[in-house]
């Protein structure tokens, strides 16, 4: 009952944010982001961090400062566009499709398309693109997302993300024969959508570099790629003045090493390269917040009884 409390405020509240209009929604979210800026004192801490980390060379303390507030006007704006894409059916009017035809190619070679993307812009929109190609050539979409802790809050996004046919599958032991089952799918020409750029442990993925500084990735879209032969396809929803901008660009080609482990690890270093080169053109549109480089790319060495004694 009170889950159910729960998930009725918060789909009446975001309800509420996007019957807005667009200038009051992005006039309030840079207030938003603001707000939290200045009182998250220890998120604004690890923003500042990785800001620092990658352009700590090329940019002022001001500059890195100035960039920072900006990074967080663009998340106090997804907040807004949360609740006007939750009640909103003209989303599409908002949004211009670019490079359909390099999703195009790759459906052509028959194996489904693996579509890597990052917490960019306003990801939560990847929905819309997968909804052009969807209404256009027949194809289905799918993405791959943690769940969320709070379950009416769940369920809510639940509802969000698969508005418009997207199915969304969460991580969990059981998504990776999920995927290959999708990609095997013969009937549909599918394609599955997965963010490639948050840390992980060490034992999770292959360590490359970042900014100039190695970071832990996952592994897993490299796997899928050796092992089904599906082209990966880069997907960013970029955010405009205007609206947004779903890109999808030219396909990234699979590098073979001759090594099990460096086969994921060059072909994951691929994929972050272009997912970097993203950032840097649109620095403010990623998300700062997350602790990436969290993961040393060492561990202490382990003392032997007699040094413990």
């Amino acid at each position: 009952m009170l889950q159910t409390i729960s998930y009725l405020i918060i789909k009446c509240l975001f309800g509420f944010m996007g019957i807005l209009p667009k200038s009051w929604r992005d006039r309030l979210g840079d207030e938003l982001g603001m707000l939290i800026y200045r009182i998250d004192h220890r998120h604004r801490k690890i923003v500042l961090k990785n800001m620092n980390i990658a352009f700590g060379n090329e940019k002022t303390p001001q500059q890195i400062d100035a960039l920072c507030k900006r990074s967080y006007k663009n998340l106090g704006r997804i907040v807004f566009d949360i609740g006007w894409i939750s009640i909103s059916n003209k989303t599409l009017d908002f949004y211009e499709v670019q490079g359909a035809e390099n999703l195009r190619r790759a459906y052509l070679q028959g194996k489904g398309v693996l579509l890597v993307t990052a917490h960019f812009g306003n990801w939560e929109l990847l929905r819309e693109a997968g909804y052009y190609v969807l209404k256009k050539y027949g194809w289905r979409s799918s993405i791959v997302a943690r769940r969320l802790d709070f379950e009416p809050l769940e369920r809510f996004f639940q509802e969000v993300r698969s508005k418009l046919g997207t199915r969304v599958l969460p991580t969990r032991k059981n998504t990776y024969p999920s995927i290959l089952k999708i990609l095997a799918d013969k009937s549909h020409k599918n394609n599955v959508v997965l963010l490639n750029d948050q840390r992980v442990d060490w034992y999770e993925g292959a360590f490359v570099d970042f900014f100039g500084k190695m970071a832990c990735t996952n592994v897993g879209l490299a796997r899928l790629a050796k092992q089904t032969g599906a082209p990966v396809v880069p997907l960013y929803v970029i955010r405009t003045e205007h609206g947004f901008i779903g890109q999808f660009q030219p396909e990234i080609p699979w590098i073979p090493t001759g090594d099990e482990y460096f086969d994921l690890a060059e072909n994951t270093q691929r994929y972050t390269r272009n997912i970097e080169a993203m950032i840097r053109k649109y620095p403010e549109q990623w998300f700062w917040v997350h602790n990436r480089w969290k993961t040393p790319p060492w561990c202490p060495w382990p003392k032997t009884n007699k040094e413990r004694l």
